[in-house]
């Protein structure tokens, strides 16, 4: 495990957020939060595995690595259900830690099924029956992101101020990030056409939710640490803050299927379509968006069609998968 533990330290930590400050953060605090709680070593194995598992290319090596990867990520999670329950200023932060490294594993693990379920689509022809399973599951495996993503708030709500006041201050500080306000021409044409889906959710009939529709501010925003803007550099967890604010309700109304509800997350796949450096969401663009094709029907592409020119993604192709 010695290993994994280095890998993990020099290099798959710098996968979580840029920046030499929020690197330096998390290698000099995890080691000791991990002897005091054993489920923090727990997550940082199952990630350090799975990292690993992503960049072998021996198949034998790269399942142990995920199998090694699971059970860590089984064993923390039991003793994390348990912290959980009672959350405080004492153990705040290494559940915010484990938090972190149990959405990580998601994003990985989820992330490989939908591209493996979209890579069955495209070899073959699928039977009706058969497409709608894979249908399913790629619903399941994305929402099952969304919910990780937004499960940190039930540490972060009551305990925000106390880890950010602490060792993790420079992995949660963005005061540095720009203000999301879109300018130029192009971001306010951005910004109308993601206002336009306020239309969606106006009529008789439909569920209203406090959606946040200011995708374009994510879009036109694009923050980077000081050590300078490049691929390597974009802080990708700018475009899953949106994610964190989702309520239940419209995760709920994406596992219904609800036409309008996956509208709005075709649009929103353009935002990690945005990262290119990133083990995590490599490919989570195409699998939002080719399940939005999916499930609300080539009837209704018309309102996706912007975001499938931006992401160059040919929606016959999805008929014809």
């Amino acid at each position: 495990m010695k290993i994994v533990l280095h890998h993990f330290a020099t290099k798959t930590v710098r996968t979580f957020s840029p920046g030499t400050a929020s690197d330096v953060a998390w290698q000099e605090f995890l080691p000791s939060l991990a002897k005091q709680h054993g489920y923090v070593l727990n997550g940082i194995l199952a990630v350090g595995c799975l990292h690993l598992s992503i960049l072998t290319n021996e198949i034998s090596e790269r399942d142990d690595y995920q199998d090694i990867a699971a059970n860590q990520m089984n064993t923390g999670m039991a003793q994390y259900r348990e912290e959980v329950q009672n959350i405080t200023t004492s153990n705040s932060e290494a559940l915010f830690a484990f938090s972190t490294t149990m959405t990580t594993f998601v994003l990985g693990t989820a992330g490989t099924e939908c591209r493996n379920a979209l890579d069955s689509m495209k070899k073959e022809r699928l039977p009706e029956d058969q497409r709608e399973d894979t249908t399913t599951l790629l619903i399941q495996a994305i929402c099952r992101i969304f919910r990780a993503v937004r499960g940190v708030l039930v540490i972060l709500v009551p305990c925000y101020h106390h880890i950010r006041s602490g060792k993790f201050k420079p992995v949660l500080d963005r005061d540095w990030w720009p203000s999301p306000v879109p300018i130029t021409p192009e971001e306010l044409e951005q910004d109308n056409k993601l206002r336009s889906l306020e239309k969606l959710w106006a009529q008789p009939g439909k569920p209203i939710f406090a959606i946040p529709l200011h995708l374009s501010h994510d879009w036109a925003a694009s923050p980077f640490p000081g050590d300078g803007p490049n691929d390597e550099t974009f802080d990708w967890t700018a475009i899953m803050g949106w994610l964190t604010h989702l309520p239940l309700e419209f995760i709920s109304l994406l596992e219904e299927r609800r036409m309008e509800a996956w509208v709005l997350m075709a649009h929103y796949a353009l935002l990690p379509a945005k990262v290119k450096v990133n083990p995590w969401l490599d490919g989570l663009a195409t699998s939002i968006f080719m399940t939005s094709a999916l499930v609300i029907g080539k009837e209704n592409w018309e309102w996706i069609a912007w975001p499938a020119a931006v992401l160059k993604i040919d929606l016959e192709d999805v008929h014809a998968e």
